[in-house]
């Protein structure tokens, strides 16, 4: 017997990377209908927003949408400035930002061996 969805079956849905926003909604929109009782506009904002990852779910989060449709709109367009890389990628940035560490940590360490060595401007 085939009991439908329910609200815990759609929180643990999450939008994959290689899924546009519209096969994502998509597949969203046809769990929904499964739900009984129906999900109230608010509720199914909640829920959507929060199957995001970074980036989507720092601007969808601080989206004032009323409606569903709103919301896939401003998902579609978070999905378009990433293509256009007007929106990083938070697993690149994670990873660019670690290297930088890195070397301004041993930029830090090879000046203090410097100074420590007694090296001094000399004169002219």
């Amino acid at each position: 017997m085939d009991m439908g969805s329910d609200r815990s079956s759609l929180q643990a849905m999450e939008k994959d990377n290689k899924k546009s926003i519209r096969e994502y909604t998509q597949r969203w929109r046809e769990t929904i209908a499964q739900v009984n009782p129906p999900l109230l506009e608010k509720e199914m904002i909640n829920l959507f927003v929060n199957t995001f990852n970074a980036p989507y779910f720092e601007y969808l989060v601080g989206s004032s949408a009323q409606h569903f449709s709103n919301m896939v709109a401003i998902a579609e367009r978070i999905e378009q400035a990433i293509c256009l890389g007007r929106i990083a990628d938070s697993t690149e940035e994670k990873h660019f930002t670690k290297e930088k560490k890195e070397t301004e940590v041993h930029n830090v360490k090879c000046g203090y061996k410097n100074e420590r060595k007694g090296y001094q401007k000399k004169d002219i």
